[in-house]
């Protein structure tokens, strides 16, 4: 199937969605400088089982940037679960998309049935790492979608290749703020009381691959399922940060055995 395309309010800002499949609502949140569109993969396993509806955060894809305020967090998602009359939709999200996800699911649990969170950047560290010098971002903007392409290939090979166009994409859509490293990400930060707060039953998949990105550690899971009894976990050990694109067919296995008990 193709992505069905449209936009809608979200608290304001301007929400570019898109929309396939059929069957039990699922909504998907991206990482930091994706878009909906590099859900694309996962999504065609997935869409004779699920109307997945997938969007671009404020700042990213064809979303909406704003000059003031912040990221829109789990208040965002309500909006568009809201907006698009969604019933009891489960929820799956990536790094910032996976901290999204849990700040909704604490926000309002009783709008959603279940919530899967990917290496969502909870760590104690925060502090040392905003005050470290930060690395200049690519400034992809300058270079062409094959560059990019050529780039995300040298630096993630597990990746498959259906992966890089909507990523490449994405990087060049990108419209943070200028101060938007130093920006609060609802759901990161304060991440212990994110977690206590997450009303509906939670799958947590981390990698153990600390060399390609792995952020959520094994302490970190295992407090987060001392704070919140209903969070369940899993590790891919080949996999880094990005679990679904580098333990692929696990990572399938895993999400749908969870949605198919909650």
């Amino acid at each position: 199937m193709e992505w069905q395309e449209g936009e809608l309010d979200a608290n304001g800002v301007r929400i570019h969605y898109y929309r396939r499949g059929v069957g039990r609502a699922l909504v998907l949140a991206h990482g930091m400088t994706d878009n909906g569109k590099c859900w694309s993969r996962l999504a065609t396993v997935l869409e004779d089982r699920f109307d997945i509806v997938a969007y671009d955060a404020r700042y990213h894809g064809l979303s909406e940037a704003p000059a003031a305020g912040g990221f829109g967090g789990g208040e965002d998602l309500v909006a568009v679960v809201t907006a698009l009359g969604l019933e009891k939709p489960a929820l799956l999200g990536h790094s910032m998309g996976a901290a999204t996800v849990a700040h909704a699911a604490g926000l309002r649990p009783e709008l959603f049935s279940c919530v899967i969170l990917e290496d969502p950047p909870w760590r104690d560290d925060w502090s040392a790492i905003r005050q470290q010098p930060q690395t200049p971002a690519p400034d992809w903007q300058a270079l062409s979608i094959e560059q990019i392409v050529a780039a995300g290939r040298a630096q993630s090979p597990l990746w498959h290749p259906d992966e890089f166009p909507a990523w490449a994409e994405s990087k060049r859509q990108f419209r943070g703020p200028a101060d938007w490293r130093a920006r609060a990400i609802p759901g990161i930060v304060d991440w212990r009381e994110t977690v206590a707060a997450i009303g509906v039953p939670a799958l947590l998949l981390r990698g153990g691959s600390s060399e390609r990105g792995a952020i959520v550690s094994a302490e970190i899971a295992a407090e987060a399922q001392r704070l919140n009894s209903r969070v369940q976990t899993a590790c891919f050990a080949q996999a880094g940060h990005n679990v679904r694109r580098e333990a692929f067919a696990p990572y399938v296995a895993a999400v749908s055995s969870f949605l198919a008990r909650y």
